[in-house]
């Protein structure tokens, strides 16, 4: 309802593969402008758009959701809503779906295409065995990504610890604007581009995760495209993008020799490497500090939005570079680290997900 706060759960709210809820918040009413579906405890949500993104979550508590999601409320007498939810995120029917869907940009599931899908039906006994076994694999899962978390925030505490809190900037560094110690800033193009289905990578907001960019849910274009566009961008490593639409002031750093183009949502900054190092500016941007400067500088006419002549303003204290480069590697051995962590990730949800195909063809409970 307008002027109360709404449990309102867009598709972004829904991670891919694991069924989390990230980046979640109540929602003032008057700022939820599309249609929705309401939910219940009793319901599973399920990502109809872009399905090969696998996104299926079990709410515990009643709210509102996108329209791009679809909830269902299975009959208890014949399924268990846990043991449904396990199904639905198996490759085997991620793969099936997804042949289903239809739309070349941007696919979607039919409803009817959902429902007209078979799923095994054993006895709920053994629906609740099956469930139990794969709540214990998935706690695997979510001890991983836990101790993602924790090397995160110790890579924070060790910026803490070099350069002090920039808002009550103890060591009195010089505050500067960031246009000042940056060659590039500048957003993506802010005409639609023609989307293919291969080629060069098209960045949008969804795609700048915190210390990542994520290809998972990416767009192209193809080169005839790329040379029409009058914004090109040349990546560097180093440079640094944020997001500026939606979820704003995410960014992650350029790591990676790769070809791309952004649209209007992304913003890249290329620090001047002679004042700023790339990997001191990227988790400043961590700080309250910085949040708070993004916060004031968004505009809210219909989504939130920072734009690229507010970013040239934002504020940032300036260390000396040879602390800059003591952080910078550090950060470059916390890199070495989460890469090997992301092997090992990579590994139990390989092993996760042959449980889930395993216990869907009667392989996991006699």
């Amino acid at each position: 309802m307008r002027g109360e706060l709404q449990s309102y759960i867009g598709l972004e709210n829904i991670e891919s593969n694991t069924g989390r809820l990230v980046s979640f918040s109540e929602t003032l009413g008057d700022d939820i402008k599309s249609n929705k579906f309401g939910f219940t405890e009793e319901h599973i949500l399920y990502g109809k758009l872009r399905p090969y993104l696998n996104k299926v979550y079990l709410p515990d508590f009643a709210g509102v959701c996108s329209t791009d999601i679809i909830p269902i409320k299975p009959d208890s007498d014949l399924l268990i809503r846990e043991f449904l939810g396990y199904f639905l995120r198996t490759p085997e029917f991620v793969s099936m779906i997804n042949a289903k869907s239809s739309g070349a940009n941007l696919p979607r599931v039919n409803p009817k295409a959902l429902l007209d899908v078979y799923i095994p039906l054993p006895p709920l006994e053994t629906q609740r065995k099956i469930v139990a076994i794969l709540e214990k694999a998935e706690a695997t899962q979510r001890l991983r990504a836990e101790a993602d978390v924790l090397t995160q925030q110790l890579l924070q505490n060790v910026y803490m610890s070099i350069f002090g809190d920039p808002i009550s900037n103890p060591q009195s560094w010089d505050i500067v604007k960031l246009e000042c110690v940056c060659k590039i800033i500048t957003d993506g193009e802010h005409a639609t581009p023609k989307r293919s289905q291969s080629g060069i990578y098209l960045l949008s907001a969804r795609n700048i995760r915190d210390h990542e960019i994520d290809l998972s849910d990416v767009d192209y274009i193809d080169d005839e495209e790329y040379d029409r566009i009058s914004k090109r961008i040349v990546p560097q490593n180093g440079d640094v993008l944020i997001s500026c639409s939606g979820s704003v002031g995410r960014m992650s750093r350029v790591k990676d020799d790769i070809k791309f183009q952004m649209v209007r949502s992304v913003a890249l900054i290329r620090p001047d490497n002679q004042k700023l190092n790339s990997a001191y500016l990227e988790y400043t941007f961590d700080t309250a500090y910085l949040k708070m400067q993004i916060a004031q500088s968004v505009n809210q006419s219909s989504q939130a939005n920072l734009f690229q002549g507010k970013i040239r303003e934002l504020k940032i204290p300036i260390p000396p570079m040879d602390l800059q480069q003591v952080f910078a590697e550090i950060v470059e051995k916390y890199e070495q680290l989460t890469e090997s962590q992301r092997i090992t990730s990579r590994r139990a949800l390989t092993l996760y997900n042959s449980l889930l195909s395993k216990a869907f063809i009667g392989e996991l409970i006699a």
